[in-house]
């Protein structure tokens, strides 16, 4: 072997060992940097009569595809859990416990309570004060709750807005990778593109679940699970507009505008991701405790409506207008039994009465009728088709006695069929109120009845200062069972009002306690595996720290067989001279 072909020899392998360096600095300089593996070099030999030397070989990643496939499932579902447990947190601070102070709860408990205490001292009008401010806490408690539950379904939605522009940002960038490495060749800078590439496809999938491969030019093909495409040769955006304002009245598909690729509606499809996550809330999660509450709400006020209907307040009111709109003259009526409809004076006192029978009366005419031929009563439709009944002698008002009277489909008594004493107003939790007239005056929350009498007669007492069997009902009515439809989550029960708001409470705790477990367990997982795929693919400082050091004793050895065939050439240099 010649001098020239050793030093040939030699200087191949000082480059080799040098481009050996050059990625192991590499790996130790990026070893922190999010998504980077470590590289290696494919050295290639090439055989000669003299024997085998280096040349230059292509730097490679340590991707490994397949676990890298089971991170980016298990990050979708990270980005799903992980969202819908944080808006359920706040949901659950926002409702409070079932036994803190200030909470619906607690309010049913007071209510209770307070009734009990006006059934005893109904000729009290601080306790009556007390039990309306009550009515009315709740109602406000209702309408806050619903208001929350709304707001996190507007900011859900608005999630939805930035989080789709978020996703078309990533497959532009992953796009623009997609290029640079269909055009590459196996040098350091294709390695890191891909790296940077699956970076941004974990990124990807924790905000949608996607499904993807690589074609044969090395480009990632990207799909939903639903198998609309996101990236082939192109981008195709997905696109979506946020709704400016919500209520419970606002639903998929109806209310909002749909998350669509290509002219496709993937709403529907999305089962993973923050994404995904965002549409379970916005559509279902959230939607299922509003139905809840507008199912308290609705059942509260017509269970309470219903008792307090049966009720004459002390003093009387002089005018009662109904909740029920859109009335007229020609609107089908259908009822049976007896009303008892009369005049008492600010102390209770009998002016007169009619007993009416309701039997054989087909339209609010023949109701009109009929009232108006009860003695100092004035019946009429308002502006919005409500019942008006008034009395038209001074410092008196009006007086009912539901007696048997049942009108509707619902069989309910006249006075809460037309809504004409009630406690609360309005439809759902997103509205419920207490009536306008006990805004205007305390005193006019009824706490006994008018008399049922036969024998009862003009100066007799019609209804009696002490009475609070009312009051003792609607108390009773608190902790008795009624009939609740399926409601969210909730199947059709029966249970009383009380145990079923504590339930709503008790389970919104306990779905953001399994929110929050999910999402641990999902994090567990995806930890798991993804720092086996770092494991894998990761960079130890230890061992490029020692590969160095090898790398240098071999670039020592090499420079030190150069340093001697230059000694033996120069050398031969000077024996020829």
């Amino acid at each position: 072997m010649s001098l020239t072909f050793a030093l040939g020899m030699t200087a191949r392998g000082l480059q080799a060992t040098e481009n050996r360096m050059s990625v192991t600095a590499q790996n130790i300089t990026n070893a922190d940097k999010p998504g980077y593996t470590r590289k290696t070099v494919s050295e290639k030999y090439i055989t000669t009569n003299a024997g085998s030397t280096p040349i230059y070989g292509s730097v490679l990643g340590t991707l490994d595809l397949y676990l890298s496939k089971t991170v980016i499932n298990d990050v979708s579902n990270v980005g799903m859990k992980e969202i819908i447990s944080q808006y359920l947190d706040l949901y659950n601070k926002n409702m409070g416990s079932t036994d803190g102070a200030s909470t619906l709860a607690t309010y049913m408990n007071d209510m209770y309570s307070n009734l009990q205490v006006l059934s005893t001292s109904p000729e009290t009008g601080a306790n009556k004060a007390f039990v309306v401010s009550l009515a009315q806490n709740l109602a406000n408690g209702l309408r806050n709750i619903s208001s929350d539950i709304q707001n996190q379904r507007l900011q859900a939605d608005q999630k939805i807005e930035e989080t789709v522009n978020t996703i078309n940002t990533t497959l532009e960038s992953i796009n623009e990778l997609n290029e640079r490495i269909a055009g590459g060749g196996n040098d350091a800078g294709t390695a890191e593109y891909q790296d940077q590439r699956l970076y941004l496809m974990e990124q990807l999938a924790k905000d949608i679940d996607i499904q993807y491969f690589f074609d044969s030019s090395g480009r990632a093909q990207i799909y939903t699970q639903g198998g609309q495409a996101l990236l082939t040769t192109e981008v195709r955006n997905i696109s979506y507009s946020a709704t400016t304002s919500m209520n419970g009245l606002i639903t998929y598909p109806a209310g909002f505008a749909p998350i669509s690729v290509n002219g496709v509606d993937i709403t529907t499809t999305l089962k993973s991701g923050t994404l995904g996550g965002l549409v379970q809330l916005r559509d279902q999660t959230l939607v299922e405790e509003q139905q809840k509450f507008d199912e308290f709400a609705n059942t509260l006020k017509f269970q309470m409506n219903s008792i307090l209907n049966t009720g004459t307040s002390l003093p009387p009111r002089a005018s009662m207008t109904g909740e029920l709109q859109g009335l007229t003259a020609a609107t089908a009526f259908s009822a049976t039994g007896i009303l008892r409809v009369g005049v008492v004076d600010n102390d209770g006192i009998t002016v007169n009465y009619t007993d009416i029978n309701l039997a054989g009366m087909t339209t609010i005419n023949d109701v009109l009728t009929a009232l108006n031929g009860v003695a100092n009563i004035n019946a009429s439709l308002n502006g919005n088709g409500e019942l008006v009944v008034a009395s038209t002698l001074a410092n008196s008002g009006v007086a009912m006695n539901q007696m048997t009277s049942s009108v509707g489909a619902l069989n309910q008594n006249f006075s809460h069929f037309f809504g004409l004493n009630n406690l609360f107003e309005g439809t759902g939790a997103e509205t419920l109120d207490i009536a306008d007239y006990l805004n205007g005056d305390n005193d006019y929350l009824a706490a006994g009845v008018f008399s049922g009498s036969a024998t009862l007669a003009a100066g007799d007492r019609g209804v009696a200062r002490g009475d609070g069997s009312v009051a003792d009902a609607m108390a009773d009515l608190l902790n008795a069972n009624v009939a609740f439809n399926a409601a969210g989550n909730f199947s059709a029960q029966s249970n009383t009002l009380t145990r079923y708001m504590q339930s709503i409470i008790a389970n919104s705790a306990n779905r953001a306690q399994i929110a929050e477990n999910e999402a641990d367990t999902a994090n567990t997982i995806f930890n798991q595996t993804k720092d086996y795929l770092l494991n894998k693919t990761g960079v130890n400082l230890d061992e490029e720290t020692a590969k160095m050091v090898e790398l240098q004793t071999k670039y020592q050895a090499s420079a030190s067989v150069i340093a001697t065939i230059k000694t033996m050439f120069d050398a031969l240099l000077a024996a020829v001279r």
